[in-house]
Formats: structure tokens, sequence, C-alpha cells
């Protein structure tokens, strides 16, 4: 009874098993993430390690422990910038539909990026291209080191299309003597200009930190159970 109620008082972190006293402390210092008390949590590394050996003899192989930084997380994990940045792909393709420009001369016209690429801006595929590729990309990747690996790539992607508004909005067309030419941006075009830059910075903070984990889902928590079963 008295090794029962000492254990009941013991608190760990979910994820690193750091042992603490009761009253000692909120948060892991290693993880910073909230204890829990340790009557209350799986298994831990020490005794999986046990149930391994016992296994090993008996001709058995269990899976390894999944560190914290690899374990899988819910598909509706919305936190470490994955939520934002599908928001901000679904936003980059809305725009691209968007009136980019209005031509007054020589015919009145008001275009979008996807009438322009239709026409002879055909590069500008790529950047519709990029947000298509985008959206799947971040939405698939459910640990926190996958995040964190396509961090470069999902710049790319987003880059895009900031490139090509600032190349509309540097070198606009120009007229001749036999051909005037007038035109004006409008609000398509500073719109995913501004979408692409903010996706970029949200692809380089993607995943997060890989020392601080206090915003994860606990394992084995219900929602994280319910998700990692399907």
């Amino acid at each position: 009874m008295g090794y029962a109620a000492a254990v009941s008082r013991l608190l760990a972190c979910p994820f690193c098993r750091e042992l603490y006293t009761e009253g000692e402390a909120d948060r892991c210092k290693e993880c910073g993430v909230e204890l829990q008390s340790l009557e209350k949590l799986p298994p831990s590394h020490e005794a999986l390690l046990e149930e391994a050996l016992e296994a090993a003899e008996a001709g058995v192989m269990p899976p390894e422990p999944i560190a914290a930084v690899d374990y899988p997380l819910p598909w509706t994990f919305t936190r470490r910038s994955r939520l934002a940045l599908v928001l901000l792909g679904v936003a980059g393709i809305a725009a691209f539909f968007a009136p980019w420009v209005s031509v007054v001369k020589p015919d009145i016209a008001l275009l979008s990026g996807f009438d322009l690429a239709r026409g002879r801006a055909g590069w500008l595929w790529s950047g519709l291209a990029g947000w298509l590729t985008l959206i799947p990309l971040v939405a698939s990747r459910r640990t926190v080191n996958q995040m964190r690996g396509v961090r470069a790539v999902c710049a790319l992607f987003a880059s895009m299309t900031l490139v090509e508004t600032v190349m509309l909005l540097a070198r606009p067309p120009q007229s001749h003597p036999r051909v005037p030419v007038e035109i004006h941006w409008q609000w398509g075009l500073y719109t995913s200009l501004g979408v692409a830059a903010l996706a970029v910075l949200f692809s380089l903070r993607f995943g997060g930190k890989a020392d601080d984990l206090r915003d994860l889902p606990l394992p084995g928590s219900a929602s994280d159970t319910d998700e990692t079963m399907h």
C-alpha cells in the first residue's frame, strides 16, 4: 500500500519519462510538456525494453518505442503552421482566379491570373502548380520531423507565386508607338503577392521547434488514439 501511494504521487513526462515529485514542477524541464501522474501513463521505456528482452528470448520482436518528434499526429492537428499553410494554399488558388489587371488600352478587359496564364504569360502556371502541390504535401506530414523536413520545399512552392507577382509589378507591359498600352493592377495580384509572402514565412516555421513539444497531443490521449487507429 505504501509503495502504491508513493507511485501515485509521482509525476512524469509523457515523452522522456523524467520523474518529478508532486509539487516539484508542472512541466518537464527537458521537453516542456505538462507532467502527468505516473500511474496513468503507458509503460516506460525501461518496461518496454524489459518486455523486448523477454520477447526476444521467446523469438518475438516487438515494435521499438517511437520518439516524440516521430510520433504520428492526428490528421486534424492544426498547429505548427500546418493549418495555416493549407489555408494559405487555398487562398493562393482562389486569388489566382481573381482580377489581376485591368486593361484600358489597347482594349478594355479585366484579366485574372488564370487569363494571363492562358495568354502570353504561360509561366504563371507554375505558381498555380505550386499551390496545388503545397496543400497535399503539408496535409500529409504527420510528424514533427516530417514537417520540419519539407520546410525548404514548401517555401519553394510558395515562392513561385511570390516571384511571379514581383516580376509583373517590376516589368509591366510597355507602350509602343503604334500600340499604346495602359493597365492598372488589381487587388487579386496584390492578394496573391501577400498570400505567397505569408506562405513562405509559415513554411520556414513549419513543424515548429524540435525541443519544445508542449503543444503536441499526449501519447495515449483519446483524440490521439482515435486518429492513429484509422
